[in-house]
C-alpha cells in the first residue's frame, strides 16, 4: 500500500481520547510518513512448505511524473509443491520481531514495527485459483480469483540476470503492457506477483512506462521455510470491489476510518494545533498496478 506524506501509527481502538466520547485526537509529528499498524502479532496457518525461495526488488513510482519518487520493497517468492506465495520480506521480519517484543519496546521505537507491502499472492491456493490477502487500515481482505491467462508474445531480446541466460516476452495484463525476462535454466514455471505462464522462470518483469518492476536479486535453492497464511477475520470481496475500497481509503484515509469506526477523528500537531490538511481528500499521483478496475 502506498504511504501518505505524514505518519500515523495507531490501533484504532486505542487512540488518545479527545474532548468527547465520539472524538479521537491523534498527534502527528512533522516530517514523518503515515502508516497504520496494529503492533500486535498475527497468527498464521501453515499451508505448505517452500523448497525454493526467490528474492525480488519490487519498485514503483509514488508520483508517475517524478522518477526520483520510486520506492522499493524486498519481496520473497516461496515456491512449494503445487503452490507458491509472493509476499514482503520486510513484513515477515516485522512479524517475527513483534512476537519477541514487549508492548513497551514497541511503544518506545514504533518505527521498527512498520513498513513493507501489505499484500500477499497465493498461486494455486486453493487449486486452480489465486488468493490475494491485503490490508486497508486495520481491516483484512481476501480475494479469490481463477488463475488469469496472460497471452505472452515472444520477442528476440535477451538478457543475463544473476548469471542466467534469459529470453523475453511481452503481454498486456489488466491495463498495462509488460516485458518479462525468463530462463529455462531454473526448473520452475513461476514468477513474481501474479505473473506466470511462460516456459521458464520469470527473473524480471516491468511495465512499459517503468512505473512498476520486479527484479530477481537472489535465489535460495535449499529453502525449508513453511508457507503460511494469516489466520484473521477477512472481509471476502472481489478484486474490483477491493480496489474501489482501497481508492476510498487512499484519497481520504481519515474519512475512511471515520466511516468504518463511527468515530470522529481529529488530527493535531504536538502543540495542539489542528492538522486539517490530513483530513481533506487528496488526488493520487500514481495508479494501481492493475488499472482495469476503473472500467467496472
Amino acid at each position: 500500500m502506498k504511504k501518505m506524506s505524514f505518519v500515523l501509527i495507531f490501533v484504532l481502538g486505542s487512540i488518545m481520547a479527545g474532548n468527547s466520547q465520539n472524538t479521537q485526537v491523534i498527534t502527528v509529528k512533522a516530517g514523518e510518513q503515515m502508516s497504520v499498524n496494529s503492533g500486535t502479532p498475527v497468527e498464521y496457518k501453515e499451508i505448505g512448505s517452500a523448497v525454493m525461495e526467490f528474492m525480488y526488488d519490487y519498485s514503483y513510482l509514488r508520483d508517475t511524473t517524478d522518477v526520483t519518487s520510486a520506492v522499493t520493497d524486498r519481496m520473497v517468492l516461496q515456491v512449494g509443491y503445487g503452490l507458491s506465495k509472493f509476499t514482503s520480506y520486510r513484513v515477515m521480519q516485522i512479524d517475527s520481531l513483534i512476537r519477541v517484543s514487549t508492548a513497551d519496546q514497541i511503544k518506545a521505537n514504533p518505527g521498527r514495527y512498520v513498513g513493507g507491502e501489505t499484500f500477499s499472492i497465493y498461486k494455486n491456493y486453493p487449486a486452480g485459483k489465486f488468493t490475494t490477502t491485503d490490508k486497508i487500515a486495520t481491516d483484512w481482505f481476501l480475494i479469490e480469483e481463477l488463475i488469469p491467462t496472460q497471452e505472452w508474445v515472444m520477442t528476440t531480446d535477451t538478457n543475463e540476470i544473476l548469471g542466467y541466460k534469459c529470453r523475453s516476452a511481452k503481454c498486456n495484463f489488466r491495463g498495462r503492457d509488460y516485458i518479462a525476462y525468463y530462463t529455462d535454466e531454473i526448473p520452475v514455471a513461476d514468477g513474481p506477483w501474479k505473473f506466470g505462464g511462460l516456459p521458464g522462470f520469470i527473473m524480471e518483469v516491468r511495465d512499459a512506462n517503468n512505473h512498476y518492476s520486479f527484479v530477481c536479486v537472489g535465489i535460495n535453492s535449499k529453502a525449508n521455510r513453511p508457507i503460511t497464511m494469516p489466520q484473521v477475520e477477512y472481509n471476502k470481496t472481489s478484486r474490483v470491489k477491493f480496489y474501489q475500497t482501497k481508492y476510498r481509503y487512499d484519497i481520504n484515509p481519515m474519512g475512511y476510518l471515520e466511516t468504518v469506526s463511527g468515530v470522529k477523528v481529529s488530527v493535531t500537531t504536538p502543540d495542539g494545533k489542528p492538522r486539517t490538511d490530513l483530513t481533506q481528500p487528496r488526488q493520487l499521483t500514481y495508479d494501481y498496478i492493475e488499472t482495469d478496475w476503473k472500467n467496472y
